[in-house]
């Protein structure tokens, strides 16, 4: 795919869209040439912070006729590298498309400009009675990068991920209109669903403006429980059981003595459970305490049988309750914290399947002599896996990583999981897409992807390559031609 590059007079017009100049940077600094990882960087030529949805769909209209390539940008917390320039041209960085659009209690829903972080979004709610369920980790995140990426959070095995919180969305398309896609309505069956497709398309079909997002009543009653067991593989497998029992809680997460020491040692605290090696987390609401206490009664009964200890049951809002709370989303800032470098792996698998990626870890770790620590959501089969390079050099760790993730996605793939549960694909993962879910599936997702995006511009060569190896060798064979010529 070939692009062009900003001219001057590309400038001059783009910047007649952008009524403040200090929106409109064009030496960009390295704060936009990169993500949360870092591990790639790739500098834009031209920064655009849009505030209005007018001011988007000038500017990709734009790019899209002169070829020029852009990328939405919410506030970088990826870490696949979704919202790189790697191929320079536009940054779109939304983050001051902040506001929220309308409040709508009657109809459950709160609809906000795609910029709005998620802490942003709860405080707005929080003298209000009703709450938006996702709880991905990183709150600084915006509400439009978890559209894109269909983050999943915390409470996705109760409530469900992002996309199952989407009435409606307004998407700037390369054509300069913009497309409502969807409803407050609860149900649809009018059609293809657009807008769940847009959602986890990582920016690559459209540039997302707007967001309405469904709420719920805010529960009445809730606790966390922490079950310590004897190993993390006890604590494991006694996750199916819990979710056969009847109850269903809103967080099962799970982590290893041995990430929580990480934790530990960099924040300098202390984590307030000292026995067992394997922690389930649980949170459970209600409407009644005595609802709660049923359930909870049930969890005991069944993790008894299987290695279990005593739970130390916290109520929700206490301070040991935040602590551990803190610990878990802390983790992957920790692992980063205990080593110069180091890349991730998000795979998702049945939840019956998690002691199979587990066990692969510890073999690869014997095998390749890499630090591999790792936690997740136990009650949807989504791993949170981190390669630290410690004393690897740069070389030794591209290659131990290439090869530690393609282990990973061969067992994600034998046991029918996905490459990524919430993470997203993006620029890191773009060359293992057609071997994990084959070419006659990728090649319907690149149709899919030239009619939205014909000239190819939107967030180009993200989850998977624009043209497949075939005609990407052939491709670069004619332009070595031309060059001769």
């Amino acid at each position: 795919m070939q692009f062009n590059k900003l001219t001057a007079a590309d400038i001059e017009t783009l910047r007649s869209y952008i009524a403040d100049p200090e929106r409109f940077i064009t030496e960009p600094t390295e704060h936009w040439d990169h993500d949360q990882f870092k591990t790639v960087r790739a500098m834009p030529d031209l920064v655009i912070q849009p505030t209005t949805n007018e001011e988007v769909q000038k500017v990709v209209k734009y790019a899209s006729d002169h070829k020029i390539p852009l990328v939405p940008r919410g506030n970088s917390t990826g870490l696949m590298g979704a919202n790189l320039t790697v191929h320079h041209g536009i940054s779109l960085d939304m983050v001051k498309m902040n506001q929220v659009v309308e409040y709508d209690p009657g109809s459950l829903t709160l609809t906000v400009q795609a910029g709005m972080r998620l802490n942003d979004l709860d405080k707005f709610l929080a003298d209000k009675p009703f709450t938006y369920m996702p709880a991905p980790a990183m709150h600084w995140a915006t509400i439009g990068g978890n559209v894109n990426t269909n983050a999943g959070g915390l409470k996705a095995i109760k409530y469900g991920v992002t996309r199952e919180h989407i009435r409606q969305l307004k998407v700037a398309m390369t054509d300069g209109k913009l497309y409502k896609l969807g409803s407050k309505s609860v149900k649809a069956s009018s059609g293809y669903s657009i807008k769940d497709l847009i959602i986890g398309s990582e920016g690559t079909l459209g540039v997302v403006c707007e967001v309405t997002v469904r709420l719920y009543p805010k529960p009445k009653q809730s606790i966390n429980a922490v079950i310590p067991f004897d190993t993390l593989t006890h604590a494991i497998e006694s996750v199916p059981a819990i979710l056969a029992s009847g109850v269903v809680p809103t967080t099962v997460e799970f982590m290893g003595r041995k990430v929580l020491n990480l934790w530990e040692k960099y924040y300098e605290k202390e984590f307030p459970i000292k026995e067992g090696d394997g922690f389930i987390i649980l949170g459970l609401d209600a409407f009644t305490k005595e609802e709660l206490q049923a359930q909870l009664d049930t969890i005991v009964e069944v993790t008894s049988t299987m290695h279990g200890m005593k739970p130390v049951v916290l109520d929700a809002d206490s301070a040991e309750a935040k602590l551990i709370w803190e610990a878990r989303e802390s983790l992957l800032l920790a692992i980063q914290k205990s080593t110069p470098k180091m890349d991730e792996v998000d795979v998702s698998v049945p939840i019956n399947h998690i002691p199979d990626v587990l066990k692969r870890i510890d073999e690869l770790e014997a095998e390749t002599g890499m630090r591999i620590p790792n936690f997740g959501h136990a009650g949807d089969g989504n791993l949170h896996i981190y390669l630290c390079s410690d004393e690897l050099n740069d070389q030794e760790f591209a290659d131990k990583s290439n090869y530690v993730i393609s282990e990973l996605y061969k067992t994600a793939r034998a046991v029918d999981g996905n490459m990524s549960g919430e993470h997203g694909i993006g620029y890191a993962r773009k060359d293992f897409y057609e071997d994990f879910y084959g070419k006659d599936y990728t090649d319907l997702l690149r149709k899919v992807k030239a009619l939205f995006d014909p000239n190819g511009v939107i967030n180009p060569d993200k989850i998977f390559p624009l043209e497949d190896a075939e005609d990407s060798k052939h491709n670069a064979q004619g332009s070595s031609s031309k060059e001769l010529v």
